[in-house]
């Protein structure tokens, strides 16, 4: 072994350590300023709004229209909105910290409150094919997300649920962002 093989080593260590007291800080500020409460909350609230799923659909209803729908089409309903408010987090929250939290707050609820849906969204493949979309170069994610959805209910090339997908898609997406801007999350 060469000495500049254990300085190199020597090296990475240091930096490792760097970054994990910088982590270990930027998480001491998240708790300080109130984010990771937050972040918990609104888990906590996203969660409180899909266990009421009556409810939700009704709230729906007057902009996607009604969602009389078969049990197994209900069910890729709730998967896209729930991918969509996971999604949502993802992209709107300032920092992994408070995405962890408030993802990690909505599943364990979920889980809480729904154990049928949380044992078979958890086990079924739907996500997949939505980070697929997510991923497709295409010109137009949100129709890739409208039929991938289209897909999953057994519709593929319906224009009518491709359109739902995507309309549901934007619908939670855009209701999400408004309802973590309500938690008004400190940004440094």
């Amino acid at each position: 072994m060469e000495d500049s093989d254990i300085k190199i080593f020597g090296k990475k260590q240091a930096q490792s350590c760097d970054d994990e007291l910088r982590l270990i800080s930027r998480m001491e500020e998240a708790r300080a300023n109130g984010n990771m409460d937050k972040a918990a909350r609104l888990g906590d609230y996203l969660s409180d709004i899909f266990l009421k799923e009556e409810e939700l659909l009704k709230r729906l209803e007057s902009v996607v229209g009604k969602l009389d729908y078969p049990q197994p089409v209900q069910f890729q309903i709730k998967i896209l909105m729930f991918f969509a408010a996971e999604y949502t987090i993802n992209r709107v929250l300032p920092n992994t910290f408070l995405k962890t939290t408030a993802i990690n707050a909505l599943y364990n609820n979920i889980k809480d409150g729904d154990s049928a849906f949380y044992a078979e969204f958890s086990d079924g493949a739907e996500y997949s094919f939505y980070y697929l979309a997510m991923r497709k170069e295409s010109p137009s994610v949100i129709a890739e997300i409208g039929k991938a959805f289209a897909m999953l209910c057994g519709k593929e090339d319906d224009a009518d649920f491709i359109n739902l997908g995507k309309r549901m898609f934007n619908l939670v997406c855009e209701e999400v962002s408004a309802i973590i801007e309500i938690f008004d999350f400190v940004v440094a």
